[in-house]
């Protein structure tokens, strides 16, 4: 047979073959000299051993056949070429192919690169179900690294139950602004409890008009002196002075309260609502930044205020 094959005599060295039953030559012979994979595939089905399906499944991904390939690999029983098929289907977006590939992949090989390809697949093909039931039992999977890719590319869904798995509500309340469910967003950024979370939560609030949860969130960002011009200028910029104001009179009573705030809210009635200003300066003289203030109301024209101050 390789003498004939040396000597271009492929049909029969491909005879010779399958006579002696050395199917995994002879398919070799039919993808790689004949170079015609419908026979390949005849013949595959005629003997249908694994062996034989493999050789096939890899010709026709290489060909850029992938439901083929998938189907061909599962046939064989065969996982051990996942990161071409993977690799492949992410190209040519066969994800429903996949996630067979991948089901099947998975009950052979235990493999962190395996189940976390399938999470992704799960996601792109929408069946969430499946999904969090696979990552409710015991997996090898990245699931972290997953959230990220679902969030990035803008699978909040997928990337909401990936969160939630491993408990980072810190990425969570952001997805779930994404998904407009913004007190489910707050009860996260509580969980999560950092400024910044606190903070990218607000704005989103601010932005969708929801003030009433923003202002939940503005009063655990108002308290850090250095957090609190971002927080003003937000909704300066977007000209929600009313509800700033509101925001910080709520905050004026919280024990961690400190001058910046005190400061700021008399500029800002100097600014909107000059008859609010003598009451406050009144109460709370000790605890402004009188330079400051005194700009402020000189720039305001309100001369009893200044006189006082």
């Amino acid at each position: 047979a390789n003498i004939a094959i040396n000597n271009q005599l492929y049909e029969e060295a491909f005879s010779i073959f399958k006579k002696f039953d050395v199917n995994t030559s002879a398919i070799q012979v039919l993808i790689e000299n004949v170079s015609n994979l419908d026979r390949a595939y005849e013949f595959a089905e005629r003997c249908n051993e694994a062996a034989v399906w493999s050789q096939l499944a890899k010709a026709q991904l290489q060909q850029g056949m992938v439901k083929e390939a998938i189907d061909s690999y599962i046939k064989a029983d065969d996982p051990s070429a996942f990161v071409d098929v993977v690799e492949t289907a992410h190209k040519t977006g066969g994800w429903e192919d996949l996630v067979r590939y991948l089901q099947m992949a998975r009950k052979k090989a235990r493999e962190s690169y395996i189940e976390t390809e399938l999470i992704y697949a799960y996601a792109k093909t929408g069946r969430l179900a499946d999904l969090e039931e696979f990552v409710s039992g015991p997996n090898h999977a990245d699931i972290q690294k997953i959230g990220d890719r679902c969030f990035d590319a803008g699978m909040f869904d997928a990337a909401k139950l990936l969160y939630n798995n491993i408990s980072n509500f810190a990425r969570l309340a952001i997805t779930l602004v994404y998904l407009k469910e913004y007190q489910g967003a707050v009860d996260s950024a509580r969980k999560a409890n950092s400024t910044r979370t606190w903070k990218e939560v607000c704005f989103a609030c601010v932005e969708s008009g929801e003030f009433r949860l923003a202002q939940m969130c503005g009063l655990h960002i108002v308290v850090h002196a250095d957090e609190l011009e971002d927080l003003i200028n937000h909704y300066q910029d977007r000209g929600y002075f009313e509800e700033l104001i509101n925001l910080l009179e709520a905050a004026l009573g919280l024990e961690r309260a400190h001058m910046g705030m005190f400061t700021e809210l008399a500029i800002l009635y100097s600014k909107f609502k000059p008859e609010k200003m003598k009451e406050h300066l009144e109460l709370f003289w000790s605890r402004v930044n009188i330079p400051k203030v005194l700009r402020a109301a000189e720039q305001a024209h309100l001369w009893a205020e200044l006189v006082f101050l």
